[in-house]
């Protein structure tokens, strides 16, 4: 069997110590854990290119689009070289290079382009809206539903504060940034997968990469 090359060995959820299961909040607490070991000022200038892999692997899988497509590629990279991924030298933080950039999008499978984007595009394009309940509901057309597949949707949910993992309450720990609440508002991707021949008024749970993100249901329309 052939082996894998060189800059696709190192797997980040290996460099930062967690399953691939693992949650938004297991990967910050990883990633705050390891920075603070391997930060170059605390363990000096040698250091810098582990903390950099750190950094890199917390930038990719704290971003739920990066990670969604990320697990994408290493579920076709291991299918192709037998193997599961891990560094050169089987460590947790290899400096090797790890071959995957953020500014890097593999395709998802069965991503349907015209539903996926920012909410307020696709709102503008008649695509999708959220009806009082805060369902959001997708427009499909009859060949779509019939494909099935999986839509990307960019929209403001509120999920875990980031700074204080979600701790924070008004008689108990203070955060300056979610101000006791515990949970901000930010935009995350929720990703839609519909099977085929879907049907219209279907009622859907969207998958978030985010942890503790309040349930987001989707509802399938498909035009006549």
């Amino acid at each position: 069997m052939r082996g894998a090359p060189d800059g696709l060995q190192a797997d980040l959820y290996a460099i930062l110590g967690v399953a691939r299961a693992a949650t938004g909040a297991e990967i910050r607490r990883a990633y705050r854990k390891l920075a603070l070991q391997h930060h170059p000022d605390r363990a000096g200038s040698a250091s810098g290119a582990t903390f950099a892999r750190i950094a890199e692997a917390y930038r990719m899988l704290s971003d739920p689009t990066a990670r969604t497509a990320y697990d994408a590629h290493l579920f076709e990279r291991e299918r192709a070289f037998g193997t599961p991924a891990r560094g050169a030298d089987g460590s947790a933080w290899s400096v090797q290079s790890v071959g995957w950039a953020a500014s890097f999008r593999r395709a998802i499978p069965g991503l349907v382009a015209r539903l996926s984007g920012p909410l307020e595009r696709l709102i503008a394009a008649g695509c999708a809206r959220v009806d009082a309940d805060g369902v959001l509901e997708l427009e499909l057309t009859a060949v779509e539903a019939a494909r099935g597949g999986t839509a990307v949707v960019e929209m403001a949910l509120p999920i875990l504060c980031p700074t204080c993992g979600g701790v924070a309450s008004p008689r108990g720990v203070w955060c300056r940034r979610c101000e006791h609440a515990g949970r901000v508002t930010e935009t995350v991707a929720v990703e839609v997968r519909f099977p085929a021949a879907a049907r219209d008024g279907l009622l859907v749970t969207a998958a978030l990469r985010q942890a503790a993100v309040v349930v987001q249901r989707a509802r399938l329309r498909v035009s006549r």
